[in-house]
């Protein structure tokens, strides 16, 4: 999870967080014409989880996960076979037999 970003310039901060540490959770949104997210209340600092990729992509880098174009997370220890659509996008197959579609060309 990712604490609580109050102003935009705040620094990405991230951190697990376990449920018995939660006092309570909350929806929240950092402006009035923001979405809202769930908020976990701790002792040590408020988190959610990520709401966009772009995010969960840095924070999961080291554990082997790729932002595929902008659609999807994937980890790439996972993939079995990619198969490039020409001019369609790209055909991720996954070793469980699982299949994502993606828009990005690879």
């Amino acid at each position: 999870m990712k604490r609580l970003q109050i102003e935009k310039k705040d620094s990405l901060v991230c951190r697990d967080v376990d449920l018995k540490d939660v006092n309570y959770i909350d929806k929240w949104q950092r402006t009035g014409n923001s979405h809202s997210t769930l908020a976990y209340h701790t002792s040590k600092g408020s988190f959610q989880d990520f709401d966009i990729l772009v995010e969960a992509a840095e924070a999961y880098k080291d554990h082997g996960f790729v932002l595929v174009g902008r659609t999807a997370l994937v980890q790439e220890c996972k993939i079995d076979q990619i198969i490039s659509i020409e001019n369609n996008g790209s055909l991720i197959k996954f070793k469980d037999g699982s299949e994502l579609y993606v828009l990005k060309q690879i």
